[in-house]
């Protein structure tokens, strides 16, 4: 199982996404967008008009500072 997790900030919108994928699938999500952080699942994909990521990792031109760690991520995500 390949788990990977990656924190991006999309200029356009003003918000801060965290993604935990596994096997190159979004599996959880953060937002957070001026005060507001927003957690999102498989279980529960969708939030308003925030929904889990469900395009390919490929998608997102990612550069190798967007990757971070198992430990970043979870930090965000249990604060």
């Amino acid at each position: 199982m390949q788990e990977l997790f990656v924190k991006k900030y999309w200029n356009e919108e003003d918000i801060l996404f965290y993604i935990h994928f596994q096997n190159g699938e979004a599996i959880r999500q953060i937002e957070i967008k001026k005060k507001e952080k927003i957690l999102l699942t498989l279980d529960n994909p969708n939030h308003g008009e925030s929904m889990l990521y469900d395009q390919s990792i490929d998608d997102l031109n990612l550069n190798e500072s967007d990757f971070i760690t198992n430990e970043e991520f979870n930090k965000v995500w249990n604060n």
